[in-house]
């Protein structure tokens, strides 16, 4: 679930460091008095009553897909150690059956990438759904807290030095998405 988190984090660090340095080295933070937060998003993804809901299915989609990928594989084995067993075939039987074996093993491998593709898709739609509610969570809080800025933590950690203190939301904003998340039918 880490993925989309780590492409929103490049561009969101960047973007508010840059506003957050200007305001420090303008000297206007302290006129201004900035409130800032910070919350571990991938804490919260990863931790939330959702997120490991979410974590739950894509483990047991894996098994499954994993299980099914092995059935196919020991029945192209199978196929392969009778296909070499079998002395008595032509050459151009052998040819043919060589030719199948490559056909099915291409096959194969096409199904492992689809299988895998198919997983990171399913994990980045659960990831944005949350991600989306989460930051529902954090506007919400930061309203009514008055925050005047929420950086990601990993934004935080782009900025080498600042006098502005920076409280941490992860727990209270991984609480009240779990409480909203509860209240949904």
């Amino acid at each position: 679930m880490i993925s989309y988190v780590g492409r929103y984090r490049q561009r969101a660090a960047l973007g508010l460091a840059a506003v957050l340095a200007g305001f420090c080295v303008a000297g206007t933070a302290r006129s201004l008095d900035l409130k800032v937060a910070i919350v571990n998003i991938n804490k919260a993804l990863n931790t939330s009553e959702a997120g490991e809901r979410s974590k739950k299915i894509l483990l047991a989609a894996k098994g499954q897909k994993e299980n099914d990928l092995k059935a196919k594989e020991a029945q192209f084995r199978k196929l392969v150690d009778d296909t070499r067993a079998n002395m008595m075939l032509s050459d151009a039987a052998k040819a043919q059956k060589e030719k199948e074996l490559r056909d099915k093993e291409t096959d194969l491998r096409q199904e492992v990438q689809d299988a895998q593709r198919e997983l990171q898709d399913q994990e980045r739609k659960m990831t944005e759904s949350i991600f989306s509610e989460l930051r529902t969570v954090i506007a919400a809080i930061g309203q009514e807290k008055k925050y005047d800025l929420i950086l990601e933590q990993g934004a935080s950690q782009v900025i080498l030095f600042s006098p502005l203190k920076f409280d941490d939301l992860t727990d209270e904003v991984i609480d009240r998405f779990n409480r909203m998340q509860s209240k949904k039918p």
